[in-house]
């Protein structure tokens, strides 16, 4: 034995609590699977009794202290706690699912002793939801003017100017193409004035995007500046939507247009590419908008009571240049 534990206190053998490996004396960790023991306790009084010191760096496990009874009894209460919760909301969970069965199977009860099937009542709701229709007869009568666009034989103003706008009468329809971000209007041929009438004409966005217009003037006068310096305005777009200017001129002659009826989304509206059915019915201050057969807005305003009518197609700043409208089966009578 050397002379540094000649006389010492033998360290009783000690084996690792995890893997049970045997250890050599004073040891703090198994060298077998690293389980960190607590510290040799030293008896400083034992003269000589070396101290082991772990060396720097050397993680040394601290014993977790076990909890206390206080400690215990509130982590029984929160475990209960918990649990309660979780109960609550089961049941919470079960009684509005028994809620929802039974008023689900109440409503087929009612259904199936009304006699009514499951698809006459989808109709039903689709129905209510939807905006009814008025139905506009056809009027009766010989019309103030009606082109069905075969030909030319009425003289519209073809004046076309390449890359620019053109204008072209054939086929059933008359076709405006105007590839500037501008608007083009072609002024039914005759210098006639209309006061009160419906009119009604077919139009399709037939080129262009959605931001797109096409539509019609109507009771548009002339001033020393523009042949349409006074107008009510109907106007759709490529989107679905619609608006009503009103044309105004200031004091210096100036022409301006304000909205009567700002830009609104419609289901009735067909979008770009297929056909809308226009009519507008003109009687004194009562101007309606109708398309496919369903009345968009009415508006009643005393500016204007006759002027010119004309088509148009509107090629907007914000749009990609290039739109093109076909108006068909064109038609206008007294009121």
């Amino acid at each position: 034995m050397s002379t540094l534990y000649r006389g010492q206190p033998t360290q009783p053998a000690q084996f690792c609590p995890r893997c049970r490996a045997a250890l050599p004396p004073y040891e703090t960790s198994c060298y077998n699977c690293g389980y960190m023991l607590a510290p040799f306790p030293v008896n400083a009084s034992a003269p000589g009794f070396p101290v082991h010191t772990p060396p720097p760096g050397f993680p040394v496990q601290t014993p977790t202290p076990a909890p206390n009874l206080r400690q215990l009894s509130e982590m029984r209460r929160r475990q209960e706690l918990e649990e309660r919760a979780r109960k609550r909301k089961r049941a919470a969970l079960i009684y509005f699912t028994c809620i929802f069965l039974a008023v689900v199977l109440l409503s087929f009860a009612g259904i199936h002793g009304a006699g009514l099937s499951l698809s006459s009542v989808s109709k039903l709701f689709s129905n209510s939801a939807a905006t009814p229709k008025v139905a506009y007869p056809m009027p009766k009568g010989t019309p103030l003017f009606a082109d069905p666009f075969v030909n030319d034989l009425n003289g519209w103003n073809l004046h076309s100017l390449p890359h620019d706008y053109t204008v072209n009468v054939g086929n059933g329809a008359l076709t405006l193409e105007m590839d500037k971000n501008k608007l083009l209007w072609e002024m039914l041929p005759g210098e006639r004035s209309y006061s009160n009438f419906t009119l009604m004409v077919n139009a399709t966005l037939s080129k262009g995007d959605q931001n797109n217009g096409y539509g019609v003037y109507i009771r548009g006068t002339a001033n020393n500046q523009s042949d349409l310096a006074t107008y009510y305005r109907f106007e759709l777009y490529g989107d679905g939507s619609y608006a009503i200017f009103k044309g105004v001129v200031d004091q210096s002659g100036n022409a301006n247009s304000v909205k009567l009826a700002s830009y609104t989304l419609n289901r009735a509206i067909q979008k770009a590419g297929k056909v809308n059915h226009i009519m507008i019915i003109a009687k004194g201050s009562a101007l309606s908008f109708v398309v496919n057969g369903q009345l968009l807005q009415t508006v009643s305003d005393t500016s204007y009571s006759s002027g010119s009518i004309a088509l148009f197609v509107s090629n907007l700043p914000e749009a990609k240049p290039g739109a093109q409208v076909q108006f068909s089966q064109l038609a206008i009578y007294a009121a």
